[in-house]
């Protein structure tokens, strides 16, 4: 992985509540964050991708409750751009943020390298920046919150090879190339295929975690391959897309891993599909407010924090999808019932 996450054990600093450390005690692997302390209520400023598909909108959507209900009361105004995957945008957006003089950053980048000036410029003018969900190729920030990609890129990979003990042929469809998102579930990937050696990887491709790319991907590989034994998918809006190429052209749909996305848990449950769902952390948004309260507080952060991931199979479907929701929500969130009813209601 471009960064290796260090799992923090400091689970009750992620809580207002937790008192165990000074604030002017700051230990390995935390940040001081004494010279942030501001009074509020605070103006805070995500530089965001923009709700390009259904994880990034939910995704958003968990900032928007941390800062409108979690934290109501500390929160003067929440400030959000959207640069649509464009470095370029990004970078422009995270200079006009910090000129409207916002005392929190939460910048969730889409690629590593060109942002690096950007952000070690922001932190440089006294702004706090939080890293959410990818990276970026510098140390200077006050915390970066992710799930281990790298991770669940092992997790599919090894599934995969538990449910073809006697070897065969798969597909990987990755999200966006460049992105260090897809490119450490990848390596994931490869690593946890590294112990199924008669397993044989027959295609790759980047597929944006868009279904109609993923289909048309999946599509080509069925054609160039009378024989798919597997489709390592990182997501379920690309495994929706495999399923409806496999269905199209007629042949039977092999084990696929996914994620909790309502829509691929509704046609797992249609057509019996043996499937691994591995959660994408959208929720990591709260974690990142959680944070922020305690930076503007002067309290020490941890410098990385590993979001957890929760897996499931075929056997606990129904304990995870809402046939009375949309397609678009997906089921390990923070929101409460009002908001899932409210933006995913059917």
């Amino acid at each position: 992985m471009g960064k290796r996450l260090l799992i923090v054990g400091f689970i009750a600093v992620l809580t207002l509540g937790w008192s165990g450390i000074a604030a002017e005690t700051v230990l390995p692997g935390m940040t001081d964050t004494s010279d942030y302390i501001a009074a509020g209520p605070w103006l805070a400023g995500r530089a965001g991708l923009g709700d390009t598909n259904a994880w990034m909108t939910m995704f958003g959507l968990h900032f928007r409750y941390a800062i409108e209900v979690k934290y109501a009361d500390f929160f003067s105004d929440f400030r959000v751009t959207s640069c649509f995957w464009n470095p370029v945008q990004q970078i422009s957006d995270i200079e006009s943020l910090v000129a409207q003089g916002v005392d929190i950053l939460f910048v969730d980048p889409a690629a590593e390298a060109p942002l690096v000036g950007a952000v070690e410029e922001a932190m440089a003018q006294g702004v706090p920046v939080i890293l959410a969900s990818t990276g970026v190729n510098t140390d200077d920030y006050v915390s970066w919150v992710s799930r281990d990609n790298g991770k669940a890129g092992f997790l599919y990979a090894d599934w995969m090879g538990k449910k073809l003990p006697a070897g065969g042929k798969v597909v990987v469809l990755m999200g966006m190339a460049g992105s260090s998102y897809a490119e450490d579930v990848y390596r994931g990937v490869l690593q946890g295929l590294s112990a199924y050696p008669s397993i044989q990887v027959v295609g790759m491709a980047y597929c944006d975690w868009s279904p109609v790319t993923a289909k048309v991907a999946m599509a080509a590989f069925l054609q160039a391959n009378p024989q798919i034994d597997g489709v390592i998918a990182d997501g379920g809006q690309m495994g929706l897309g495999a399923v409806e190429a496999l269905l199209d052209a007629g042949r039977p749909i092999p084990p696929i891993t996914a994620d909790d996305w309502n829509g691929w848990l509704r046609i797992a449950k249609e057509h019996n599909i043996q499937f691994l769902a591995v959660s994408g952390g959208c929720p990591l948004a709260v974690t990142c407010v959680d944070l922020a309260v305690q930076v503007l507080r002067g309290q020490p952060v941890p410098k990385i924090v590993e979001y957890p991931i929760v897996s499931f199979e075929q056997d606990e479907l129904d304990k995870y999808y809402r046939p009375d929701l949309s397609d678009q929500y997906f089921a390990i969130n923070e929101l409460p019932e009002d908001w899932i009813l409210q933006y995913y209601g059917k």
